[in-house]
């Protein structure tokens, strides 16, 4: 979902589309309020809209959609320019826009918001890193935390940092 988030255009195509940090400040005011698929009932080919449809062919696999619904009917509806009613894709819709506001956001400031990503098997940084799960106990082996699973990336605003949220592997969880 945050592939293309240090590009203006998020990896969209915009034909040209020149923005300002004005800009995409009033366009965070004025999304952050709305329904995600009221906007989408607005204008469907919208940049949003766009933004939508095509995390949503990336991050939904063809299988997982089988395996959910048992067909492709509602991947076939996105493909084709739309934006299914669904209770899935009004949830992921939600996902989107919160993605999406935060990248209008970030680009709203000077400096620019960085996003950094963290793999899975990366050495657990308590300065870049933040475990979604406490109280967690060494392994006996005294090896350092990996991540499992990043949960949310994180952010350098100026010299500051928001940590990234990860799961460790090779812990344990102090009762």
């Amino acid at each position: 979902m945050f592939s293309g988030f240090q590009q203006e255009s998020f990896s969209l195509n915009l034909d040209n589309l020149t923005v300002t940090k004005e800009s995409f400040f009033h366009q965070f005011l004025t999304l952050r309020d709305m329904d995600p698929l009221d906007m989408l009932g607005q204008n469907p080919d919208s940049v949003f809209g766009r933004f939508c449809r095509s995390k949503y062919l990336v991050v939904v696999h063809p299988k997982m959609e089988t395996s959910f619904f048992g067909n492709l009917d509602q991947r076939n509806y996105v493909m084709g320019g739309g934006h299914p009613r669904t209770p899935f894709y009004q949830a992921f819709l939600k996902l989107a826009k919160s993605i999406w506001l935060l990248h209008r956001l970030a680009h709203s400031f000077d400096p620019r918001v960085e996003v950094f990503q963290v793999k899975r098997g990366s050495e657990f940084s308590e300065v870049y890193m933040d475990s979604v799960v406490k109280n967690l106990i060494m392994d006996e082996s005294d090896q350092k935390p990996k991540v499992g699973l990043m949960v949310m990336p994180g952010f350098w605003i100026g010299g500051g940092v928001i940590q990234s949220r990860v799961y460790l592997s090779g812990m344990k969880v102090a009762e």
